[in-house]
């Protein structure tokens, strides 16, 4: 009967080992899946006080070997959530959200200096009911390019931006 119960006890035992280990992974699995997805903000999913209130989703992207450093920003008629960083390294990303809680229309632009005294990069998206554009985007020099994206249309857009 001992060894009944020994054996017993050990099946229990690996069973909660393998309960335990199974549970842990699942937790990793979520906490990974969360973590890719904390960085990424989509207008779609943004606070918002009203129902169709414009919301911008700009994900920028610095390609280059220079620091970009922040010239100024303008989150048009609305406010910001998240604003974008004094500098953005080179190879790094950033996500600038902003909402117009009182507007139907929203412009958002970003202006960097690439390197400490190089050209300016503008970034700037238009979410307007009559569409919406990275127009106004670009470079003050041949050097560098940005190619645009816009995502997704009014009134939640999301745009990508790539400074090349």
């Amino acid at each position: 009967m001992n060894t009944t119960t020994a054996t017993t006890g050990r099946r229990l035992s690996r069973n909660r080992l393998a309960a335990a280990g199974a549970a842990v992974a699942i937790a990793a699995g979520i906490t990974a899946a969360a973590a890719v997805g904390a960085g990424a903000a989509h207008a779609g999913t943004m606070p918002i006080t009203h129902p169709g209130e414009p919301t911008v989703a700009m994900t920028i992207t610095n390609h280059t070997d220079k620091t970009e450093h922040l010239l100024g920003s303008s989150a048009g008629g609305g406010q910001w959530i998240n604003a974008p960083r004094h500098t953005l390294a080179p190879y790094a990303t950033e996500t600038v959200t902003a909402a117009a809680p009182t507007g139907h229309a929203e412009t958002v632009t970003v202006n960097y200096r690439i390197g400490a005294t190089g050209p300016k990069a503008v970034y700037q998206i238009v979410d307007a009911p009559s569409g919406a554009n990275t127009n106004a985007t670009g470079t003050t020099g041949d050097q560098y390019r940005i190619t645009s994206t816009v995502d997704t249309g009014y009134p939640t857009v999301n745009a990508g931006f790539d400074l090349w």
